[in-house]
């Protein structure tokens, strides 16, 4: 078959004009590159296919770095066969070729390179070929491949991973051959067609492998997909991928992109068999997802577990759940199907979503619970860390009035609104404690979060779907704007920790504190995002900035008055006119309550600013307008005060 498949590429023409490339080696690479080029429909009225600009590109950028393996020495070959082919093209046509392939060899040489990159069949070639087994030999790398006790894996990179690149690839060869084919049979060139209907009748799947043994290892994809299939695992060998697709959906609706960065975890994950545990943990979570609502009393409930691990869960329990012990909710039955999962049994992925994007800290189950009732929360305790107890009676037991008023932030709160949450909490608690049963999930109390295990598979389940989950060792690494940019965006308890950390990396040094200065000022200036990025310099701990940093700041238009501000705390003295006006604007607007409280309030607090400001309101909200004309029609308009 791989002597068959795929025809009519202009392979012998092209070898005959061009002697240079008939050593082995630089043959495959012109197989490689001529078939490709003809599959993806390149113009073969020459008997040769004629590259595009954008097909040069496609090529060493997509196609070359999905379906062959080359060693280091031989990747010049394939833009020289690209530019040996454009040396065939008019003048005009052969230098925008040569122009492209020049563009997008140094990319093309690093997606080489890249494990992210890797499939099975082309990372298996380059370990064979390192040990030096023949690869164009099919018996010794069916030998070789005998010989392996399991999947080895490059640095860094996952059994998930290379699953996921390999599904990928596999499916854009299948098309780009079916396309081919249909296209040769409704269109039939004068060439002949890349493919017969004696190739297609074996299947796509065939032709495809038969390629692939040509560009990777004779044997090789027809080894990994019979009798050495276990060393090429599949999408099924992988149930908690569904798992790991919902919390993609989730950082997608909290940020839209899967490249922007989730905060790094509180403490350093614990790592064990994270696939082991994220197949536990994703079938605790498709089960409670499936199981019917139960009818809850309001009782307290039985936890299912501990935060310690599985183990301990499984004397106390009355059934399993994926072969986690777990306890029904009113003497259910066993499993979730038995007695449900509650309202919130669908939450489960969100949840561990949640924690994550906390940091890995801990939450509130009552504030959680009143948050989905719809409960009005304090934006500023939205994300607050709460205080995680000792371990104490399994039983949930929901806060007191004042307890909610202080975790919701709201003062009004009392025994009978605290009865009207009781219900929801026991409920929550009930999915908490049955992820909890994992030993990836802790509840004492009232507080539940990631275990530093658990905290490892919700990272390993984001970052198989290709969602950034940096370390804190590599955002102290980041320069400034990064950094800012995506702290914005986190809650500001690990913001504010992040941060920290990153001065402290630097040991607080002057000029750590004036890029850290700059880019909070320049990062978001003059969009809607300013007044978030300002934030941030209220979760800096300003007594532990250099004085020289703060001497530098006072002329800074965003942070000018706040250098001002730890200056004089210091007892230092500031020279009058060094704070510019705009960064003494936006001090004010970032402290009037734009968010919440009465408007009469909010009035009143913007009076008394106004009073103290050389020319009134009018001068003030001139000013302010200047500095951030979102955030203050954003925080004024409610209150009928008119903007220049």
């Amino acid at each position: 078959m791989a002597e068959i498949a795929l025809t009519n590429t202009g392979l012998d023409a092209f070898l005959e004009a061009s002697p240079e490339f008939r050593a082995p080696g630089a043959v495959r690479a012109a197989d490689a590159v001529l078939s490709l080029l003809a599959l993806r429909g390149a113009d073969r009225g020459t008997g040769v296919p004629e590259p595009t600009p954008a097909l040069a590109k496609e090529l060493l950028l997509e196609d070359l770095p999905a379906f062959v393996c080359a060693a280091p020495d031989e990747l010049g070959t394939y833009p020289a066969v690209l530019r040996a082919l454009a040396a065939r093209c008019d003048g005009e046509r052969r230098s925008r070729v040569e122009g492209a392939v020049g563009e997008a060899v140094a990319d093309f040489e690093r997606a080489m390179a890249d494990p992210g990159n890797l499939t099975w069949p082309r990372w298996y070639a380059q370990l064979l070929r390192a040990d030096g087994t023949d690869h164009e030999d099919p018996e010794a790398v069916r030998a070789w491949l005998a010989g392996l006790d399991g999947p080895p894996l490059p640095d860094g990179v996952r059994r998930a991973d290379l699953m996921g690149r390999t599904a990928v690839a596999d499916l854009l060869l299948a098309e780009v051959l079916t396309r081919a084919y249909v296209r040769d049979a409704e269109r039939p060139p004068a060439a002949g067609p890349l493919l017969g209907d004696h190739d297609v009748a074996q299947g796509i799947g065939t032709v495809a492998a038969a390629l692939l043994d040509r560009w990777t290892a004779a044997g090789l994809a027809e080894g990994l997909a019979g009798q050495y299939a276990h060393l090429a695992p599949g999408p099924d060998d992988f149930p908690h991928l569904a798992l790991a697709d919902a919390l993609l959906d989730e950082h997608l609706d909290y940020y839209g992109d899967p490249s922007v960065p989730l905060p790094p975890p509180e403490t350093e994950a614990a790592e064990d068999d994270v696939e082991r545990d994220a197949d536990l943990l994703a079938a605790v979570v498709d089960e409670l997802a499936e199981a019917e609502p139960y009818a809850t009393a309001a009782e307290p409930y039985e936890r299912a577990g501990t935060a310690e691990g599985a183990g301990a869960a499984g004397a106390a329990a009355t059934g399993t759940v994926a072969g986690v012990a777990a306890t029904e909710p009113d003497g259910g039955g066993p499993g979730p199907r038995g007695g449900g999962a509650g309202p919130y049994g669908g939450e489960a992925a969100h949840l561990l979503y949640t924690l994550y994007q906390r940091g890995c800290s801990a939450e509130s189950v009552a504030r959680r619970a009143a948050e989905f009732e719809d409960w009005t929360v304090d934006p500023d305790l939205e994300d607050a860390p709460v205080r995680v107890p000792p371990p104490a009676s399994p039983a949930y037991t929901t806060p007191t009035a004042g307890e909610l008023a202080r975790l919701l932030g709201s003062p009004g709160i009392n025994d009978t609104d605290r009865a009207r949450l009781d219900k929801p909490a026991h409920e929550l608690a009930a999915v908490v404690d049955r992820l909890a049963a994992t030993g990836l999930v802790f509840r004492h109390g009232d507080a539940f979060g990631l275990t530093p295990r658990g905290c490892a598979v919700v990272r390993y389940l984001l970052a198989v779907r290709r969602v950034a989950v940096p370390d804190a060792a590599e955002t102290a690494g980041w320069d400034a704007t990064r950094l800012v940019e995506s702290a914005a965006g986190w809650p500001p308890a690990v913001a504010g920790r992040v941060l920290t950390d990153w001065l402290r990396a630097r040991g607080h040094a002057a000029g750590a504190w004036g890029e850290l200065l700059d880019a909070l000022g320049t990062a978001s200036a003059g969009t809607s995002e300013a007044a978030a990025t300002r934030a941030l310099l209220g979760l800096l701990d300003w007594s532990a900035a250099p004085a020289e940093a703060l001497r530098d700041a006072l002329p800074d238009p965003v942070a000018g008055a706040r250098a001002e501000e730890a200056l004089l705390a210091r007892g230092d003295r500031v020279e009058p006119g060094v704070v510019p006006d705009s960064a003494r604007a936006l001090r004010v607007l970032d402290g009037l309550p734009g968010k919440k409280g009465p408007l009469e309030t909010r009035r009143a607090a913007f009076d008394a600013a106004a009073a103290r400001w050389p020319g009134g309101s009018a001068a003030l909200v001139a000013a302010m307008a200047a500095a951030d004309p979102h955030e203050t029609a954003r925080v004024l308009g409610p209150l009928g005060v008119s903007l220049p």
